[in-house]
């Protein structure tokens, strides 16, 4: 059943925007107008507007919910359903309205939500058809809402533990192009003619080329800002700065430790509900993000067909730490193989956590001890031309 976007003026007043489904345009408008709806405009819903991409908090809500439904005891389609009315006039809504139809025609949810794999990956997808076959959909959902919430909180961690040093190095920026721009060429007629302290001479010749580079500095932080937009938004320039970054010393370990984490979470989750290893791991190293790993994993995948032992495919590299090969070959020898993957997970998780917290505990200090240091240095190179009450005699 075709999906139509509509404006509409509210009991109140106000103009909203929201979807609906219908077999035509002129069924719809009926439908409106049976729910007493004064409708502005309508149209059908292009493809593109359904596909949208929904965000990991936005999946997690709706994981979350659905499973609730269910567990309440109503079946799918009636789930659904629910969550559509809820979510009128917000950006799931598009989406909910094309699984309720889905769903509704007889499609597995899990070929439903195959459509949008923009928001809903291979693993997530992976995990309901095996769930619709095994008759366990809402434990699984529940999984996965878990499995999404350790995610975000990871992703959290490292944003809170970016968010200060990015903000204080802005804010030494504003000052320092402060200094530069206005106060130093306001005092530099103040002392022609004298002979300046060396600090000051530094101080000033860095002014002048600020002041005569205007241009050029403009353009370097305008692409610079570009840069980072298209970093935020693009996924070519995302790989193409994950690459660069794991090259560096200390990122690359925590770029590997933060993939690892993902994979060994999504792989007990699969291996819980029931998957075989190789199949688990194929399907978990799909959200891994991290190129060198996945390849490290895919040969791991190949070794373990041949006969090889779980933990010989993992040992001796240099992104993976001992401690893992060791545990994986403790969990083959008992059979605790999805324990034993939460643990890691956990372990490295918390390791990761600590690691943040010393970097920001680390870098907000230095930050300020360099703003500091720059301010008090140009004041310094400011100051010491003033203390010489000789020349100004003179």
């Amino acid at each position: 059943m075709p999906l139509y976007q509509y404006q509409a003026i509210s009991e109140g007043g106000k103009k909203i925007a929201a979807n609906i489904d219908a077999e035509s345009l002129q069924d719809a408008k009926q439908k409106l107008i049976r729910r007493q709806i004064i409708v502005i405009k309508i149209s059908p819903l292009s493809e593109k507007e359904i596909q949208k991409p929904l965000s990991k908090t936005e999946v997690l809500a709706l994981t979350r919910d659905l499973a609730r439904l269910i567990q309440a005891g109503l079946p799918l389609f009636e789930g659904l359903s629910a969550l559509e009315e809820k979510y009128r006039g917000q950006k799931p809504h598009k989406i909910l309205l094309d699984l309720c139809e889905r769903v509704k025609t007889g499609h597995p949810l899990s070929r439903a939500l195959g459509r949008h794999s923009n928001s809903f990956d291979i693993l997530y997808v992976s995990m309901v058809a095996n769930a619709e076959k095994t008759g366990r959909l809402a434990p699984c959902l529940n999984e996965l809402s878990q499995l999404l919430g350790r995610q975000l909180y990871i992703r959290k961690q490292i944003l809170s533990a970016l968010l200060y040093p990015s903000l204080l190095a802005v804010f030494c920026l504003i000052v320092l192009s402060s200094l530069l721009f206005f106060v130093v060429p306001s005092l530099q007629e103040l002392f022609e003619g004298r002979t300046l302290h060396p600090f000051t001479q530094i101080v000033f010749a860095a002014s002048r080329f600020a002041c005569k580079s205007k241009l050029f500095l403009s353009v370097c932080l305008t692409g610079m800002g570009t840069a980072a937009v298209a970093a935020a938004t693009s996924t070519k320039w995302k790989e193409r700065i994950f690459r660069v970054c794991m090259k560096l010393p200390v990122l690359k370990n925590l770029l590997a430790k933060i993939a690892f984490v993902r994979f060994a979470r999504a792989s007990a989750t699969l291996l819980e509900g029931g998957l075989p290893l190789i199949t688990a791991f194929a399907q978990a190293r799909t959200v891994m993000r991290h190129s060198i790993l996945e390849e490290v994993i895919a040969r791991a995948e190949e070794r373990i067909e041949q006969g090889e032992p779980l933990s010989a495919p993992f040992a001796n590299h240099p992104l993976i730490p001992p401690l893992i090969p060791r545990m994986l070959g403790i969990a083959e020898q008992s059979g605790k193989l999805s324990f034993t993957m939460q643990q890691i997970a956990q372990i490295y998780e918390d390791e990761l956590e600590t690691t943040l917290t010393h970097f920001a505990s680390l870098a907000q200090p230095a930050l300020l001890l360099f703003l500091g240091g720059l301010v008090g240095f140009i004041l310094l190179s400011v100051l010491l031309p003033l203390t010489d009450v000789s020349t100004f005699v003179n």
